[in-house]
């Protein structure tokens, strides 16, 4: 038995989940990741922002987004 086959998952191994189930789970993850990101970007002062080049205005039109949007 090689290394790699210990690391990668097995085949019908514990549960599955439903689809649906698990495809909410990841949409909420990723609605608190764009909350979560948007909040820290609107925080970042302004020579931050220049440093990864977002200008206070774009920072603040993405900060803005509702988090259910991409």
């Amino acid at each position: 038995m090689s290394a790699l086959s210990i690391c990668t998952p097995q085949e019908n191994v514990g549960p599955r989940r439903n689809n649906s189930k698990e495809s909410m789970i990841q949409r909420l993850n990723r609605w608190y990741i764009n909350y979560r990101t948007r909040r820290q970007l609107a925080r970042l002062p302004d020579a931050m922002l220049k440093d990864i080049g977002v200008s206070r205005i774009d920072a603040e039109q993405e900060a803005s987004k509702a988090f259910w949007k991409d």
